[in-house]
Protein backbone atom coordinates (compact mmCIF):
# COMPACT_ATOMS: atom_id res chain seq x y z
CA UNK A 1 0.00 0.00 0.00
CA UNK A 2 1.20 3.51 -0.84
CA UNK A 3 1.15 5.47 2.41
CA UNK A 4 -1.00 8.64 2.30
CA UNK A 5 1.07 11.77 2.76
CA UNK A 6 -0.84 12.79 5.87
CA UNK A 7 -0.46 9.45 7.70
CA UNK A 8 3.04 10.12 9.14
CA UNK A 9 1.70 13.38 10.64
CA UNK A 10 -1.44 12.11 12.40
CA UNK A 11 0.48 12.03 15.68
CA UNK A 12 0.76 15.83 15.88
CA UNK A 13 -2.75 16.56 17.18
CA UNK A 14 -2.89 13.84 19.88
CA UNK A 15 0.71 14.56 20.91
CA UNK A 16 -0.01 18.28 21.14
CA UNK A 17 -3.20 17.66 23.14
CA UNK A 18 -1.41 15.37 25.62
CA UNK A 19 1.56 17.72 25.91
CA UNK A 20 -0.63 20.77 26.59
CA UNK A 21 -3.21 19.26 28.93
CA UNK A 22 -1.43 16.32 30.58
CA UNK A 23 2.35 16.74 30.49
CA UNK A 24 2.40 20.50 31.14
CA UNK A 25 -0.04 20.34 34.12
CA UNK A 26 1.88 17.42 35.66
CA UNK A 27 5.19 19.23 35.21
CA UNK A 28 3.59 22.31 36.72
CA UNK A 29 2.38 20.20 39.62
CA UNK A 30 5.90 18.86 40.13
CA UNK A 31 7.45 22.33 40.08
CA UNK A 32 4.99 23.35 42.78
CA UNK A 33 6.88 20.91 44.98
CA UNK A 34 10.38 21.66 43.69
CA UNK A 35 9.85 25.37 42.99
CA UNK A 36 8.58 28.35 44.97
CA UNK A 37 6.46 26.29 47.37
CA UNK A 38 8.93 23.44 47.40
CA UNK A 39 9.89 23.78 51.05
CA UNK A 40 6.26 23.76 52.14
CA UNK A 41 5.43 20.82 49.86
CA UNK A 42 8.46 18.84 51.00
CA UNK A 43 7.39 19.50 54.55
CA UNK A 44 3.99 18.01 53.72
CA UNK A 45 5.76 14.93 52.33
CA UNK A 46 7.19 14.38 55.79
CA UNK A 47 3.78 14.81 57.40
CA UNK A 48 2.59 11.92 59.56
CA UNK A 49 -0.99 12.64 58.51
CA UNK A 50 -0.20 12.13 54.83
CA UNK A 51 1.30 8.70 55.41
CA UNK A 52 -1.50 7.69 57.77
CA UNK A 53 -4.04 8.45 55.04
CA UNK A 54 -1.86 6.57 52.54
CA UNK A 55 -1.66 3.51 54.79
CA UNK A 56 -5.41 3.48 55.50
CA UNK A 57 -6.21 3.93 51.81
CA UNK A 58 -3.84 1.08 50.91
CA UNK A 59 -5.43 -1.17 53.55
CA UNK A 60 -8.92 -0.36 52.29
CA UNK A 61 -7.87 -0.97 48.67
CA UNK A 62 -6.25 -4.30 49.59
CA UNK A 63 -9.36 -5.58 51.37
CA UNK A 64 -11.58 -4.33 48.52
CA UNK A 65 -9.37 -6.20 46.04
CA UNK A 66 -9.54 -9.44 48.02
CA UNK A 67 -13.33 -9.19 48.28
CA UNK A 68 -13.68 -8.47 44.55
CA UNK A 69 -11.57 -11.55 43.78
CA UNK A 70 -13.48 -13.79 46.18
CA UNK A 71 -16.83 -12.80 44.63
CA UNK A 72 -15.63 -12.36 41.04
CA UNK A 73 -13.65 -15.58 40.46
CA UNK A 74 -16.62 -18.00 40.83
CA UNK A 75 -18.71 -15.76 38.56
CA UNK A 76 -15.88 -15.63 36.00
CA UNK A 77 -15.68 -19.42 36.07
CA UNK A 78 -19.40 -19.82 35.37
CA UNK A 79 -20.12 -17.11 32.78
CA UNK A 80 -16.99 -17.71 30.68
CA UNK A 81 -16.68 -21.53 30.79
CA UNK A 82 -20.23 -22.87 30.74
CA UNK A 83 -22.99 -22.81 28.13
CA UNK A 84 -26.50 -22.25 29.46
CA UNK A 85 -29.57 -20.19 28.70
CA UNK A 86 -29.14 -16.58 29.80
CA UNK A 87 -25.33 -16.75 29.94
CA UNK A 88 -24.83 -13.70 27.69
CA UNK A 89 -27.28 -11.67 29.77
CA UNK A 90 -25.50 -12.66 32.98
CA UNK A 91 -22.12 -11.70 31.55
CA UNK A 92 -23.43 -8.33 30.36
CA UNK A 93 -25.16 -7.70 33.68
CA UNK A 94 -21.94 -8.21 35.63
CA UNK A 95 -20.42 -5.38 33.56
CA UNK A 96 -23.11 -2.91 34.67
CA UNK A 97 -21.52 -1.88 38.01
CA UNK A 98 -18.29 -0.89 36.28
CA UNK A 99 -19.98 1.54 33.88
CA UNK A 100 -22.18 3.13 36.55
CA UNK A 101 -20.97 6.45 37.97
CA UNK A 102 -19.28 5.86 41.32
CA UNK A 103 -21.42 8.56 42.95
CA UNK A 104 -24.53 6.64 41.88
CA UNK A 105 -23.13 3.38 43.22
CA UNK A 106 -22.32 5.05 46.52
CA UNK A 107 -25.84 6.42 46.89
CA UNK A 108 -27.29 3.01 45.95
CA UNK A 109 -25.35 1.28 48.72
CA UNK A 110 -26.15 4.03 51.17
CA UNK A 111 -29.82 3.43 50.39
CA UNK A 112 -29.55 -0.37 50.43
CA UNK A 113 -27.31 -0.93 53.46
CA UNK A 114 -27.36 2.40 55.27
CA UNK A 115 -29.67 1.10 57.98
CA UNK A 116 -27.71 -2.14 58.44
CA UNK A 117 -24.16 -0.76 58.32
CA UNK A 118 -22.93 2.62 59.53
CA UNK A 119 -21.14 4.85 57.06
CA UNK A 120 -17.47 4.00 57.06
CA UNK A 121 -14.87 1.42 56.16
CA UNK A 122 -17.12 -1.63 55.60
CA UNK A 123 -19.54 0.14 53.25
CA UNK A 124 -16.68 1.62 51.23
CA UNK A 125 -15.05 -1.80 50.82
CA UNK A 126 -18.31 -3.44 49.72
CA UNK A 127 -19.04 -0.68 47.20
CA UNK A 128 -15.52 -0.87 45.74
CA UNK A 129 -15.77 -4.64 45.34
CA UNK A 130 -19.14 -4.17 43.60
CA UNK A 131 -17.84 -1.57 41.14
CA UNK A 132 -14.77 -3.63 40.23
CA UNK A 133 -16.51 -6.98 39.86
CA UNK A 134 -16.43 -6.64 36.08
CA UNK A 135 -12.65 -6.15 36.09
CA UNK A 136 -12.11 -9.55 37.68
CA UNK A 137 -14.73 -11.33 35.59
CA UNK A 138 -13.52 -9.88 32.28
CA UNK A 139 -9.74 -10.17 32.76
CA UNK A 140 -9.63 -13.53 34.53
CA UNK A 141 -12.56 -14.94 32.54
CA UNK A 142 -10.87 -14.20 29.22
CA UNK A 143 -7.85 -16.25 30.32
CA UNK A 144 -9.89 -19.00 31.95
CA UNK A 145 -12.03 -19.59 28.86
CA UNK A 146 -8.91 -20.47 26.82
CA UNK A 147 -7.39 -23.01 29.21
CA UNK A 148 -7.38 -26.59 27.97
CA UNK A 149 -9.56 -28.61 30.39
CA UNK A 150 -7.86 -31.88 29.34
CA UNK A 151 -4.89 -31.13 31.61
CA UNK A 152 -7.14 -30.90 34.66
CA UNK A 153 -9.06 -34.00 33.55
CA UNK A 154 -5.80 -35.97 33.31
CA UNK A 155 -4.92 -34.92 36.86
CA UNK A 156 -8.35 -36.11 38.03
CA UNK A 157 -7.89 -39.51 36.37
CA UNK A 158 -4.55 -39.86 38.17
CA UNK A 159 -6.30 -39.52 41.51
CA UNK A 160 -6.19 -35.79 42.24
CA UNK A 161 -9.25 -34.26 43.87
CA UNK A 162 -11.13 -31.48 42.12
CA UNK A 163 -9.55 -28.84 44.36
CA UNK A 164 -6.04 -30.33 44.07
CA UNK A 165 -6.32 -30.38 40.28
CA UNK A 166 -7.48 -26.76 40.32
CA UNK A 167 -4.65 -25.67 42.63
CA UNK A 168 -1.91 -27.52 40.73
CA UNK A 169 -3.06 -27.13 37.12
CA UNK A 170 -5.54 -24.26 36.65
CA UNK A 171 -4.49 -21.74 39.28
CA UNK A 172 -0.87 -21.34 38.05
CA UNK A 173 -2.20 -20.57 34.57
CA UNK A 174 -4.64 -18.01 35.98
CA UNK A 175 -2.13 -16.36 38.30
CA UNK A 176 -0.96 -13.68 35.82
CA UNK A 177 -4.56 -12.71 34.98
CA UNK A 178 -5.47 -12.66 38.66
CA UNK A 179 -2.46 -10.47 39.44
CA UNK A 180 -3.27 -8.06 36.61
CA UNK A 181 -6.91 -7.72 37.62
CA UNK A 182 -5.90 -7.32 41.28
CA UNK A 183 -3.57 -4.45 40.34
CA UNK A 184 -6.34 -2.67 38.44
CA UNK A 185 -8.89 -3.15 41.24
CA UNK A 186 -6.37 -1.93 43.82
CA UNK A 187 -5.66 1.23 41.84
CA UNK A 188 -9.35 2.00 41.30
CA UNK A 189 -10.09 1.46 45.00
CA UNK A 190 -7.03 3.37 46.19
CA UNK A 191 -7.87 6.41 44.02
CA UNK A 192 -11.61 6.36 44.74
CA UNK A 193 -13.32 9.68 45.49
CA UNK A 194 -17.10 9.64 44.98
CA UNK A 195 -17.68 6.45 46.96
CA UNK A 196 -15.47 7.63 49.82
CA UNK A 197 -17.14 11.05 50.03
CA UNK A 198 -20.63 9.56 50.26
CA UNK A 199 -20.01 6.35 52.22
CA UNK A 200 -16.85 7.13 54.18
CA UNK A 201 -16.48 8.63 57.63
CA UNK A 202 -13.78 10.84 59.11
CA UNK A 203 -11.41 7.86 59.36
CA UNK A 204 -12.13 6.46 55.88
CA UNK A 205 -10.27 8.62 53.40
CA UNK A 206 -8.17 8.22 50.29
CA UNK A 207 -5.46 10.48 48.95
CA UNK A 208 -8.01 11.54 46.33
CA UNK A 209 -10.38 12.89 48.99
CA UNK A 210 -7.39 14.36 50.83
CA UNK A 211 -6.38 16.28 47.70
CA UNK A 212 -9.91 17.60 47.26
CA UNK A 213 -10.08 18.78 50.89
CA UNK A 214 -6.65 20.41 50.74
CA UNK A 215 -7.56 22.22 47.53
CA UNK A 216 -11.20 23.24 48.03
CA UNK A 217 -11.38 23.70 51.82
CA UNK A 218 -7.89 24.36 53.19
CA UNK A 219 -6.46 26.05 50.07
CA UNK A 220 -3.28 24.11 50.83
CA UNK A 221 -1.90 23.68 47.31
CA UNK A 222 1.60 22.53 48.39
CA UNK A 223 0.00 19.86 50.58
CA UNK A 224 -2.29 18.79 47.73
CA UNK A 225 0.69 18.60 45.38
CA UNK A 226 2.56 16.40 47.87
CA UNK A 227 -0.45 14.08 48.22
CA UNK A 228 -0.83 13.91 44.44
CA UNK A 229 2.85 13.04 44.01
CA UNK A 230 2.68 10.20 46.56
CA UNK A 231 -0.45 8.84 44.90
CA UNK A 232 1.03 9.07 41.41
CA UNK A 233 4.17 7.18 42.43
CA UNK A 234 2.25 4.47 44.27
CA UNK A 235 -0.30 3.98 41.47
CA UNK A 236 2.45 3.80 38.85
CA UNK A 237 4.33 1.23 40.91
CA UNK A 238 1.27 -0.99 41.36
CA UNK A 239 0.38 -0.84 37.65
CA UNK A 240 3.95 -1.74 36.69
CA UNK A 241 3.89 -4.71 39.09
CA UNK A 242 0.58 -5.85 37.61
CA UNK A 243 1.93 -5.53 34.06
CA UNK A 244 5.06 -7.49 35.01
CA UNK A 245 2.97 -10.24 36.59
CA UNK A 246 0.81 -10.37 33.47
CA UNK A 247 3.86 -11.11 31.33
CA UNK A 248 5.03 -14.00 33.50
CA UNK A 249 2.61 -16.56 32.09
CA UNK A 250 3.60 -20.19 32.56
CA UNK A 251 3.65 -22.39 29.47
CA UNK A 252 0.22 -23.97 29.24
CA UNK A 253 -1.66 -25.40 26.33
CA UNK A 254 -4.30 -22.90 25.20
CA UNK A 255 -7.24 -23.37 22.88
CA UNK A 256 -9.86 -21.11 21.29
CA UNK A 257 -12.63 -20.24 23.77
CA UNK A 258 -15.24 -22.99 23.89
CA UNK A 259 -17.93 -23.33 26.54
CA UNK A 260 -18.92 -26.66 28.01
CA UNK A 261 -22.52 -27.66 28.75
CA UNK A 262 -23.64 -27.73 32.36
CA UNK A 263 -23.16 -31.17 33.89
CA UNK A 264 -26.21 -33.28 34.70
CA UNK A 265 -24.90 -33.79 38.22
CA UNK A 266 -27.37 -32.02 40.58
CA UNK A 267 -24.62 -30.49 42.70
CA UNK A 268 -22.79 -29.18 39.64
CA UNK A 269 -26.00 -27.66 38.27
CA UNK A 270 -26.72 -26.11 41.65
CA UNK A 271 -23.24 -24.60 41.69
CA UNK A 272 -23.61 -23.04 38.22
CA UNK A 273 -27.16 -21.74 38.52
CA UNK A 274 -26.68 -20.76 42.15
CA UNK A 275 -23.66 -18.63 41.19
CA UNK A 276 -25.65 -16.99 38.39
CA UNK A 277 -28.54 -16.23 40.75
CA UNK A 278 -26.18 -14.70 43.30
CA UNK A 279 -24.59 -12.59 40.56
CA UNK A 280 -28.01 -11.28 39.52
CA UNK A 281 -28.88 -10.44 43.13
CA UNK A 282 -25.55 -8.70 43.77
CA UNK A 283 -25.79 -6.51 40.68
CA UNK A 284 -29.50 -5.66 40.73
CA UNK A 285 -30.12 -5.10 44.45
CA UNK A 286 -28.37 -1.69 44.72
CA UNK A 287 -29.93 -0.42 41.48
CA UNK A 288 -33.44 -1.45 42.53
CA UNK A 289 -32.89 0.15 45.94
CA UNK A 290 -31.99 3.37 44.16
CA UNK A 291 -35.16 3.28 42.06
CA UNK A 292 -37.23 2.64 45.20
CA UNK A 293 -35.55 5.55 47.00
CA UNK A 294 -36.58 7.90 44.19
CA UNK A 295 -40.23 6.84 44.66
CA UNK A 296 -40.54 6.69 48.44
CA UNK A 297 -40.88 9.25 51.21
CA UNK A 298 -41.55 8.97 54.92
CA UNK A 299 -45.28 8.92 54.15
CA UNK A 300 -45.15 6.20 51.46
CA UNK A 301 -44.84 5.98 47.70
CA UNK A 302 -44.64 9.32 45.93
CA UNK A 303 -43.63 11.10 42.73
CA UNK A 304 -42.77 14.28 44.63
CA UNK A 305 -39.03 13.90 44.16
CA UNK A 306 -39.43 13.54 40.41
CA UNK A 307 -41.77 16.53 40.20
CA UNK A 308 -39.33 18.71 42.18
CA UNK A 309 -36.35 17.78 40.04
CA UNK A 310 -36.49 21.14 38.27
CA UNK A 311 -35.45 23.01 41.42
CA UNK A 312 -34.60 22.16 45.02
CA UNK A 313 -35.44 24.71 47.71
CA UNK A 314 -35.48 24.57 51.47
CA UNK A 315 -35.87 27.87 53.23
CA UNK A 316 -33.03 30.14 52.22
CA UNK A 317 -30.86 27.31 50.90
CA UNK A 318 -30.99 26.87 47.15
CA UNK A 319 -28.89 24.38 45.25
CA UNK A 320 -30.08 25.30 41.79
CA UNK A 321 -31.89 23.22 39.22
CA UNK A 322 -30.92 19.55 38.93
CA UNK A 323 -32.28 19.73 35.38
CA UNK A 324 -29.70 22.44 34.64
CA UNK A 325 -26.99 20.16 36.03
CA UNK A 326 -28.26 17.45 33.71
CA UNK A 327 -27.99 19.83 30.76
CA UNK A 328 -24.45 20.76 31.83
CA UNK A 329 -23.43 17.11 32.04
CA UNK A 330 -24.92 16.32 28.64
CA UNK A 331 -23.12 19.29 27.10
CA UNK A 332 -19.81 18.22 28.63
CA UNK A 333 -20.43 14.63 27.47
CA UNK A 334 -21.00 15.82 23.90
CA UNK A 335 -17.79 17.88 23.89
CA UNK A 336 -15.87 15.03 25.54
CA UNK A 337 -17.13 12.50 22.99
CA UNK A 338 -16.10 14.78 20.13
CA UNK A 339 -12.65 15.65 21.47
CA UNK A 340 -11.82 12.13 22.72
CA UNK A 341 -13.11 10.59 19.48
CA UNK A 342 -10.88 12.83 17.35
CA UNK A 343 -7.76 12.74 19.56
CA UNK A 344 -8.04 9.06 20.45
CA UNK A 345 -8.98 8.08 16.90
CA UNK A 346 -5.94 9.84 15.44
CA UNK A 347 -3.69 8.35 18.12
CA UNK A 348 -4.97 4.89 17.20
CA UNK A 349 -4.55 5.53 13.47
CA UNK A 350 -0.90 6.35 14.18
CA UNK A 351 -0.35 2.64 14.77
CA UNK A 352 -0.61 2.21 10.99
CA UNK A 353 2.05 4.85 10.30
CA UNK A 354 5.61 3.82 9.47
CA UNK A 355 8.49 4.24 11.90
CA UNK A 356 8.30 5.41 15.49
CA UNK A 357 5.25 7.58 14.91
CA UNK A 358 3.14 4.70 16.17
CA UNK A 359 4.54 5.23 19.69
CA UNK A 360 1.99 8.01 20.16
CA UNK A 361 -0.73 5.34 20.35
CA UNK A 362 1.12 3.89 23.35
CA UNK A 363 1.70 7.29 24.97
CA UNK A 364 -2.02 8.03 24.64
CA UNK A 365 -2.62 5.33 27.26
CA UNK A 366 -0.57 7.23 29.89
CA UNK A 367 -3.62 9.01 31.42
CA UNK A 368 -4.73 5.61 32.74
CA UNK A 369 -1.92 5.84 35.29
CA UNK A 370 -2.91 9.31 36.49
CA UNK A 371 -5.81 9.64 38.89
CA UNK A 372 -8.68 11.98 38.03
CA UNK A 373 -8.06 14.13 41.11
CA UNK A 374 -4.36 14.51 40.29
CA UNK A 375 -5.32 15.41 36.74
CA UNK A 376 -7.88 17.93 37.96
CA UNK A 377 -5.43 19.49 40.41
CA UNK A 378 -2.76 19.73 37.71
CA UNK A 379 -5.19 21.44 35.29
CA UNK A 380 -6.32 23.80 38.03
CA UNK A 381 -2.75 24.84 38.87
CA UNK A 382 -1.75 25.14 35.20
CA UNK A 383 -4.84 26.87 33.79
CA UNK A 384 -6.43 28.43 36.85
CA UNK A 385 -4.32 31.58 37.00
CA UNK A 386 -2.97 34.19 34.56
CA UNK A 387 -1.83 34.22 31.85
CA UNK A 388 -3.81 31.07 30.96
CA UNK A 389 -6.80 31.36 33.29
CA UNK A 390 -9.58 29.13 31.93
CA UNK A 391 -11.66 29.00 35.11
CA UNK A 392 -14.20 31.44 33.68
CA UNK A 393 -14.85 29.15 30.74
CA UNK A 394 -16.54 25.77 30.53
CA UNK A 395 -13.48 24.16 28.96
CA UNK A 396 -11.56 22.66 31.87
CA UNK A 397 -14.09 19.94 32.74
CA UNK A 398 -14.50 18.50 29.21
CA UNK A 399 -10.72 18.70 28.72
CA UNK A 400 -10.19 16.64 31.87
CA UNK A 401 -12.93 14.21 30.84
CA UNK A 402 -11.39 13.86 27.38
CA UNK A 403 -8.02 13.02 28.96
CA UNK A 404 -9.72 10.29 31.01
CA UNK A 405 -11.55 8.96 27.92
CA UNK A 406 -8.79 9.08 25.26
CA UNK A 407 -7.16 5.80 26.45
CA UNK A 408 -10.55 4.06 26.19
CA UNK A 409 -10.97 5.31 22.62
CA UNK A 410 -7.47 4.09 21.71
CA UNK A 411 -8.15 0.73 23.38
CA UNK A 412 -11.30 0.27 21.26
CA UNK A 413 -10.07 1.65 17.92
CA UNK A 414 -6.51 0.28 17.75
CA UNK A 415 -7.36 -3.47 17.84
CA UNK A 416 -10.08 -2.89 15.24
CA UNK A 417 -7.60 -1.24 12.88
CA UNK A 418 -5.08 -4.03 13.38
CA UNK A 419 -7.71 -6.65 12.57
CA UNK A 420 -8.84 -4.89 9.37
CA UNK A 421 -7.61 -6.37 6.09
CA UNK A 422 -4.93 -3.99 4.79
CA UNK A 423 -4.80 -5.92 1.52
CA UNK A 424 -7.90 -4.04 0.42
CA UNK A 425 -5.83 -0.86 0.31
CA UNK A 426 -3.24 -2.56 -1.89
CA UNK A 427 -5.98 -3.87 -4.15
CA UNK A 428 -7.54 -0.41 -4.42
CA UNK A 429 -4.13 1.07 -5.25
CA UNK A 430 -3.59 -1.40 -8.07
CA UNK A 431 -7.01 -0.40 -9.45
CA UNK A 432 -5.91 3.24 -9.63
CA UNK A 433 -7.16 4.65 -6.33
CA UNK A 434 -5.16 7.48 -4.79
CA UNK A 435 -3.39 6.69 -1.49
CA UNK A 436 -6.03 8.37 0.68
CA UNK A 437 -8.89 6.68 -1.17
CA UNK A 438 -7.12 3.32 -0.92
CA UNK A 439 -6.57 3.81 2.83
CA UNK A 440 -10.24 4.66 3.40
CA UNK A 441 -11.31 1.66 1.34
CA UNK A 442 -9.47 -0.66 3.73
CA UNK A 443 -9.99 1.10 7.03
CA UNK A 444 -12.84 3.56 6.53
CA UNK A 445 -15.77 1.17 7.23
CA UNK A 446 -14.17 -0.02 10.49
CA UNK A 447 -13.18 3.50 11.55
CA UNK A 448 -16.69 4.86 11.06
CA UNK A 449 -18.11 2.26 13.42
CA UNK A 450 -15.48 2.02 16.15
CA UNK A 451 -14.74 5.75 16.45
CA UNK A 452 -18.43 6.57 16.94
CA UNK A 453 -18.81 3.66 19.37
CA UNK A 454 -15.76 4.66 21.39
CA UNK A 455 -16.89 8.30 21.38
CA UNK A 456 -20.21 7.18 22.87
CA UNK A 457 -18.24 5.30 25.53
CA UNK A 458 -16.27 8.50 26.20
CA UNK A 459 -19.56 10.34 26.64
CA UNK A 460 -20.69 7.74 29.18
CA UNK A 461 -17.44 8.20 31.09
CA UNK A 462 -17.96 11.97 31.10
CA UNK A 463 -21.51 11.65 32.45
CA UNK A 464 -20.35 9.78 35.54
CA UNK A 465 -16.88 11.26 36.16
CA UNK A 466 -16.61 12.98 39.53
CA UNK A 467 -12.94 13.23 40.54
CA UNK A 468 -11.75 15.88 38.07
CA UNK A 469 -15.15 17.61 37.96
CA UNK A 470 -15.08 18.11 41.74
CA UNK A 471 -11.99 20.31 41.27
CA UNK A 472 -12.87 22.06 38.04
CA UNK A 473 -16.64 22.54 37.93
CA UNK A 474 -17.91 26.10 38.33
CA UNK A 475 -20.07 26.83 41.37
CA UNK A 476 -23.07 27.78 39.26
CA UNK A 477 -22.73 25.00 36.70
CA UNK A 478 -22.20 21.66 38.49
CA UNK A 479 -22.30 18.33 36.71
CA UNK A 480 -24.85 15.74 37.80
CA UNK A 481 -22.40 13.75 40.01
CA UNK A 482 -21.28 16.98 41.72
CA UNK A 483 -24.92 18.01 42.18
CA UNK A 484 -25.74 14.62 43.72
CA UNK A 485 -22.94 15.02 46.29
CA UNK A 486 -24.15 18.53 47.09
CA UNK A 487 -27.71 17.27 47.57
CA UNK A 488 -26.54 14.52 49.91
CA UNK A 489 -24.62 17.09 51.95
CA UNK A 490 -27.86 18.94 52.70
CA UNK A 491 -30.32 17.65 55.32
CA UNK A 492 -33.86 16.64 54.48
CA UNK A 493 -35.50 13.72 52.69
CA UNK A 494 -36.25 15.90 49.66
CA UNK A 495 -32.53 16.26 48.95
CA UNK A 496 -31.97 12.49 49.20
CA UNK A 497 -35.05 11.77 47.06
CA UNK A 498 -34.05 14.18 44.30
CA UNK A 499 -30.48 12.82 44.41
CA UNK A 500 -31.91 9.31 43.94
CA UNK A 501 -34.05 10.49 41.00
CA UNK A 502 -31.04 12.16 39.39
CA UNK A 503 -29.06 8.96 39.92
CA UNK A 504 -31.73 6.88 38.20
CA UNK A 505 -31.61 9.25 35.21
CA UNK A 506 -27.83 8.98 35.14
CA UNK A 507 -28.04 5.18 35.24
CA UNK A 508 -30.49 5.18 32.33
CA UNK A 509 -28.34 7.53 30.24
CA UNK A 510 -25.14 5.60 30.96
CA UNK A 511 -26.69 2.24 30.13
CA UNK A 512 -28.20 3.67 26.93
CA UNK A 513 -24.76 4.79 25.78
CA UNK A 514 -23.21 1.44 26.69
CA UNK A 515 -25.95 -0.40 24.78
CA UNK A 516 -25.21 1.88 21.82
CA UNK A 517 -21.55 0.87 22.03
CA UNK A 518 -22.53 -2.83 22.12
CA UNK A 519 -24.84 -2.40 19.14
CA UNK A 520 -22.14 -0.63 17.16
CA UNK A 521 -19.76 -3.42 18.10
CA UNK A 522 -22.19 -5.87 16.54
CA UNK A 523 -22.37 -3.62 13.46
CA UNK A 524 -18.58 -3.75 13.25
CA UNK A 525 -18.75 -7.54 13.28
CA UNK A 526 -20.91 -7.32 10.15
CA UNK A 527 -18.47 -4.99 8.36
CA UNK A 528 -16.77 -7.04 5.62
CA UNK A 529 -13.04 -7.38 6.17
Amino acid sequence: MITPRWLPWVWLLPAGFLAAFLVYPLVNLTTTIAGGSGAAALGRLMSTGLWQVTALAALQATISTVLALVVGLPIANVVTRYRFRGRAVAQALVTVPFVLPTVVVALAFRTLLGSALPLGFALVVIAHAYVNLAVVVRIVGAQWSQLDPDLENVARTLGATRWRAFADITLPSLRPAVASSAAVVFVFSFTSLGIVLILGDALTRTLESQILRQTAVLLDFPGAAASALVQLLLVTGVLLLGAAAGRRNPARRMRPPARRPVSRDPWARLGVYGTVTIAYAIVLAPVLALVAASLRSSSGWTLAWWSSIGSVDAGTTRLGSPVAALGTSLGFALVTATVAGIVGGLAAVAVLAPGRVRLVSVLAMVPLGVSAATMGLGLLLAFGRPPTDLRGTNLLVPIAHALVAVPLVVAVVMPALRSADGRLALLASTLGARPTRAFLTAYGPVLRVVVVASAALAGAVSLGEFGAASFLTRAGAPTVPVQIVRLLGRPGEQSVGVAAALSVILVALTLALVLLVDRMGQSRARVPA
